[in-house]
């Protein structure tokens, strides 16, 4: 466990002491795989599916705010229904309105969470995001895990149906606007998941805001649980067994790296909490203080050992030059 929290104590000291790059660097593998990810999946643009793009795109999101990305991301995959179907496009221009309006009205510090909501999704491991918003966020961040959560059952909808909107002609808007408003309308598991996500970040939440005992790890454990049969209630209620598998999976996950998150950012010592009180004019204060769990870096010192010079006569050293003692004054 010492070993834990001296890696912990180090990271923490070349984050803090390097934290411009590691953010840069941060920004740029996630613009990337948001980039790639569009176009890997939504490639129906067929000058935008290339790699310089994606590149190009990461680059420039890495000196820029979060939001920036989230902007550049809604924007690319607009072009991209574009050449699929202008009422795809439309549909999703009016939604991304309204998301954006919420977003950044009550959650514009939240464009990491936006981002990852979805790529997570994309990898059917969303229950992290819930969990971990509930851990190091406050309630406002919530609408950012609906927001990607949201476009992402969006998007997976048009890229399932894709057939059917490649197969009507163009003269059937009215049918292929009806058919992608069905696709976000009647998603009965997407207000599944997002009344799942909200109700686990808010449980999280409450849980670890109060004053006892291990309440991170009572809420991330709880959160999990509560997430974890909801969601398998829902989706056997909405005969979707195959989802089983990946909602236990995903939840272990979201376990494991809920633990990353309190260990970094939340481990207390609860052997050593003291209580204090104290007064003033109107008020009796009784405070409960719990220590941090803090290893203190061990400073290495090297100890130099030289050996002892050897002391040369003159006689000795006349000896040795072969010359007369004399000769050395």
């Amino acid at each position: 466990m010492t070993g834990l929290l001296e890696l912990r104590e180090r990271l923490r000291s070349f984050y803090g002491k390097y934290e411009i790059y590691v953010t840069a660097g941060a920004k740029f593998v996630l613009g990337l795989v948001v980039f790639f990810l569009i176009n890997s999946q939504f490639g129906y643009m067929g000058r935008l599916d290339h790699p310089a793009v994606p590149l190009l795109l990461a680059l420039v999101c890495t000196f820029l705010p979060v939001n920036v990305m989230v902007a550049f991301a809604c924007a690319m995959i607009l072009l991209h229904l574009s050449a699929l179907a202008i009422e795809a496009c439309i549909i999703a221009l009016c939604l991304f309105l309204i998301l954006f309006f919420l977003y950044g009205k009550f959650a514009s510090k939240n464009g990491s969470i936006v981002i990852l909501t979805p790529i997570l999704c994309h990898f059917k491991i969303p229950q992290v995001m819930p969990v971990a918003a509930g851990l190091l966020r406050g309630p406002s961040s919530y609408l950012s895990v609906v927001c990607g959560t949201v476009v992402y059952f969006y998007m997976n909808g048009i890229k399932m149906n894709i057939v059917n909107f490649a197969s009507m002609e163009e003269e059937e808007s009215v049918a292929k606007f009806t058919a992608v408003l069905k696709l976000l309308v009647s998603n009965k598991e997407m207000y599944l998941v997002t009344a799942t996500f909200l109700f686990t970040a808010f449980v999280v939440y409450v849980i670890r805001r109060q004053s006892i005992g291990y309440a991170w790890r009572i809420g991330l454990f709880l959160g999990n649980l509560v997430q974890m049969v909801a969601l398998l209630t829902g989706y056997v209620l909405l005969g979707m067994p195959e989802k089983i598998m990946w909602v236990v999976l995903g939840t272990l996950i979201s376990l494991a790296v809920s633990l990353v998150l309190e260990f970094f950012c939340y481990n207390l010592d609860y052997s050593r909490i003291e209580r204090v009180q104290f007064e003033d004019d109107e008020y009796y204060y009784y405070v409960k203080a719990v220590p941090k769990v803090y290893v203190a870096r061990k400073d290495k010192r090297v100890k130099r050992i030289t050996p002892r010079k050897k002391t040369v006569n003159r006689r000795e050293l006349a000896e040795e030059l072969d010359i007369d003692q004399d000769w050395l004054d």
